[in-house]
């Protein structure tokens, strides 16, 4: 399933990271630093657990600034 996460605070980061080990994730933010970081593999957020997860599991997931491809044939969540 191809799923857009509107948001990467802790809620919509946390949420992303589980459905993108399984889910093709895109997840949009207004915030270009944040952005660039998570399409590093680095959180914008201090938590051990997207950390690892962003370090060490195979995820499907792309940070974006862009709506029109966040939201292209996806799921909201």
């Amino acid at each position: 399933m191809k799923i857009a996460v509107a948001g990467t605070g802790y809620v919509g980061l946390s949420n992303a990271m589980l459905l993108a080990q399984h889910n093709e994730v895109v997840a949009l933010d207004i915030v270009e630093e944040k952005v660039n970081l998570l399409n590093n593999q680095q959180s914008p957020i201090v938590d051990a657990e997207i950390e690892q997860f962003l370090a060490e599991k195979p995820l499907n997931f792309t940070a974006t600034l862009d709506k029109e491809l966040a939201y292209q044939a996806r799921t909201l969540w």
